[in-house]
């Protein structure tokens, strides 16, 4: 035997980092909290099911996005297909819903615990496997349901005997319809969301933004690049209709597909004058840094929000179904911000959104989540269904309740 070989077949194999191994009494311990957890969803009416711990790499990144896709435990299987280890379990939950959607009851409430993992520094205490446990209600319409949902979360914590926490609201939906102003095309309204909260951190400036924004295509006009958008600069829109005809007239005769020559001009001068142009965008990221940075007393922060939509010169009207809400959180005995450049890094969210953060000083997030409305189309299933729901970090509780930092969920 070489001594290399005695020397590497001698080595101690040690836990991979960002994982470990639970002990006897630490494992009783996260039993029991899941269990009354388990117990406090059942209450409420949310029945367990259990998902698989590998999936289809395709359902985490179809829609999930953000940050989350680079995160993925991914490999491909010995029959050749992509698959990861799940990072969350709401994609599961809906792709069980989508396979059973014949047979499911609308709402349809469940809940979920067990590990999930997520490739991330681990600096600051954090573990790539953690245990979360949640619940989804699919088929939830309306406020009631955002609010049944934020009520069962905020008491599940107290269930397990923490308090003190903290709430931490958002509305995707809201900021949606406000960017909805400045005639934006989709990509780039998703661009200025997604970059909102490097604005608010100091990550990323306007300049920064608008260049990268350039190089990615977002602001070169709709794709179509007849080489007129210095033309039509400036003209009014009976001139450069009549100039596009001009233009277009040897090789668009007529209507294309399902849009008419009327359709596809409209179409294309919204994008030269507006919906990618430079001005519209450089307005639209004022606007975005600006609201990233009120937070606060609900009221207080949708006065300001108003405000800002007024001096921005859009409508604040997409406020009200925010201000809706806002009137019917629970009083929960807890501190509630309300912060308009709020995002989770999971790009399925349509509507409402939340954190709850822990008591200490450190604040790590114990749990959050949000409406998604999308998400049962966008993996297969018929029609709009509605859906919603949250997520613990299982260990981060654990570590409150001992009254120390950790991970964020």
């Amino acid at each position: 035997m070489s001594q290399s070989y005695a020397r590497a077949t001698s080595r101690q194999i040690q836990a991979l980092r960002g994982m470990r191994d639970l002990g006897p009494q630490a494992y009783e311990r996260n039993a029991g909290t899941l269990e009354r957890l388990r117990a406090h969803m059942g209450s409420h009416g949310y029945e367990p099911i259990d998902t698989p711990l590998l999936e289809e790499t395709e359902l985490f990144v179809r829609k999930a996005g953000g940050e989350l896709a680079g995160r993925l435990y991914t490999f491909t299987d010995p029959g050749g297909s992509a698959v990861s280890l799940r990072p969350e379990f709401t994609s599961s939950v809906i792709r069980h819903f989508v396979d059973n959607q014949d047979a499911v009851r609308l709402p349809a409430r469940w809940q979920y615990s067990g590990p999930v993992f997520r490739y991330e520094s681990t600096g600051r205490g954090g573990y790539r496997q953690f245990t979360q446990s949640g619940a989804e209600l699919v088929g939830g319409r309306g406020h009631e349901s955002d609010i049944e949902i934020v009520s069962l979360a905020l008491s599940g914590l107290r269930a397990v005997g923490l308090d003190g926490f903290r709430l931490r609201i958002g509305h995707l939906g809201t900021l949606h319809s406000l960017l909805d102003g400045f005639d934006l095309s989709e990509p780039t309204k998703l661009f200025v969301m997604g970059n909102m909260a490097a604005l608010r951190n100091g990550e990323a400036d306007a300049a920064t933004l608008t260049e990268h924004a350039r190089e990615v295509g977002l602001l070169r006009g709709g794709g179509v690049d007849l080489g007129i958008e210095a033309t039509l600069e400036g003209m009014s829109t009976e001139a450069a209709e009549e100039f596009i005809l001009g233009a277009l007239k040897e090789t668009m005769p007529a209507p294309v597909g399902r849009r008419t020559t009327d359709d596809i001009i409209a179409r294309l001068l919204r994008k030269v004058h507006n919906a990618d142009g430079p001005d519209a965008f450089g307005r639209a990221l004022k606007f975005a840094d600006r609201l990233a940075r009120l937070a606060g007393e609900p009221r207080c922060a949708l006065r300001l929000a108003r405000e800002t939509a007024s001096e921005c010169g859009i409508s604040a009207a997409p406020l009200d179904e925010l201000e809706a809400l806002v009137d019917l959180l629970p009083d929960a005995g807890v501190p509630i911000t309300l912060d308009l450049g709020m995002a989770r890094g999971i790009s399925y969210y349509t509507g409402m959104i939340f954190e709850i953060a822990a008591p200490n000083e450190c604040g790590a997030a114990l749990g959050g989540g949000g409406r998604y409305d999308g998400l049962v189309q966008a993996l297969g299933g018929r029609g709009c269904v509605p859906a919603l729901g949250f997520a613990y970090n299982v260990n981060a509780l654990l570590d409150a309740l001992d009254g120390g930092a950790t991970a964020k969920v």
